[in-house]
C-alpha cells in the first residue's frame, strides 16, 4: 500500500515541535509521508497558494496545536484551508499546559500526541 500523503500545519513558534514530530515519524515507518508549509512567507499570496496546493494534494492534515498557535496567522489560514478543502484534519495536543482548540478547527478532533492517535488517524485516509 502506498504511503498516505499528510499536511502538517503549526505555527512558526512550534516548529520545534514540527521537527520532532518528523523525526520520530522517520523513525517509525513508511506509513506516511508529512509535508509542510514553504518557508518562505515575503510574497504572502504566492505563499497561500503554495499552502493551498500541497494541502490539496495530501490525503489528510495534522495540526500542531501548542501556545503559539492562536497567535499565529499563518497556522489558522493552513488549518482554514485544509477545511474548505474537505480534507480530514486532526488537531494534536504538543503542549499539556496550552490545549485551546482553535475556532478555525470546526468539528475536527484534538487529541494528545500518541502514535497510537497518528497511527488510527492515518488508517482512516
Amino acid at each position: 500500500m502506498a504511503p498516505k500523503t499528510v499536511f502538517l500545519a503549526f505555527a512558526e513558534q512550534d516548529e520545534l515541535f514540527r521537527d520532532l514530530f518528523t523525526a520520530q515519524w522517520a523513525r517509525a515507518g513508511d506509513q506516511a509521508r508529512f509535508l509542510d508549509s514553504p518557508g518562505d512567507e515575503a510574497c504572502p499570496q504566492e505563499w497561500k497558494k503554495d499552502v493551498q496546493e500541497r494541502i490539496r494534494g495530501c490525503d489528510g492534515v495534522v495540526a500542531l496545536i501548542g501556545g503559539g498557535t492562536s497567535a499565529s496567522a499563518a497556522a489558522r489560514w493552513q488549518i482554514r484551508c485544509a477545511v474548505a478543502e474537505g480534507k480530514p484534519l486532526l488537531g494534536l495536543w504538543v503542549e499539556t499546559e496550552h490545549r485551546s482548540k482553535p475556532a478555525e478547527m470546526g468539528p475536527a478532533r484534538c487529541e494528545s500526541w500518541t502514535w497510537e492517535n497518528i497511527g488510527n488517524f492515518i488508517d482512516r485516509l
